[in-house]
């Protein structure tokens, strides 16, 4: 017999703009680093940490060269416990949730041995994100032309890091269920 907080959590809705279109792109490598231990590689993972002020995560995302007419949209989901049955644990005080976001040049992305101190070279930031993300929204981080010559054969990564000075926020991202984290929308 099914769980019926399973039940009643599949049974929910996505958020507004919560699902994903048929084409996107998830996370290739994810990397947690920490201001406190900067030269310690972590190494990749599934489920990102952020830590008011220490650890911070970097994202991967490969762009396939069809993707050289469209437009990228990178987004971040956030689903509430309620709407899905993906892993996270969000704590921050009353006026918290607080996050940033630093881009890094398209084609330098984090490695499995990247650290605080030796992150991936530095590129644009998206310019208006958001400064709160909080469970049950989905949030568009930056949309633009994907940008791609055209004519490519092989993937070009783009990264970035989410940090945050007051939040704790611990999750599997997951395109599974109601999807939480980050994707890029292929448009």
């Amino acid at each position: 017999m099914a769980s019926p907080i399973l039940d009643d959590r599949t049974n929910k809705q996505c958020p507004a703009n919560g699902s994903l279109p048929p084409n996107y792109v998830k996370p290739s490598l994810i990397v947690n680093v920490s201001k406190r231990l900067p030269s310690f590689p972590f190494g990749p993972t599934q489920t990102p940490l952020i830590t008011p002020g220490d650890f911070c995560a970097i994202f991967n995302l490969e762009l396939p060269p069809s993707a050289s007419d469209k437009i990228c949209q990178l987004v971040f989901l956030f689903p509430s416990h309620q709407q899905t049955s993906n892993y996270f644990t969000y704590l921050t005080g009353k006026d918290g949730g607080h996050f940033s976001f630093t881009g890094y040049a398209v084609g330098a992305g984090a490695t499995p041995k990247t650290t605080y101190s030796h992150q991936p070279a530095a590129g644009p930031n998206p310019p208006s994100p958001p400064a709160v993300l909080s469970p049950g929204n989905a949030y568009v981080i930056n949309s633009a032309p994907c940008g791609l010559p055209p004519g490519l054969k092989d993937p070009v990564t783009v990264s970035g890091m989410l940090c945050s000075p007051d939040t704790f926020f611990n999750f599997n991202n997951s395109d599974e269920s109601c999807p939480i984290g980050f994707f890029v929308e292929l448009l």
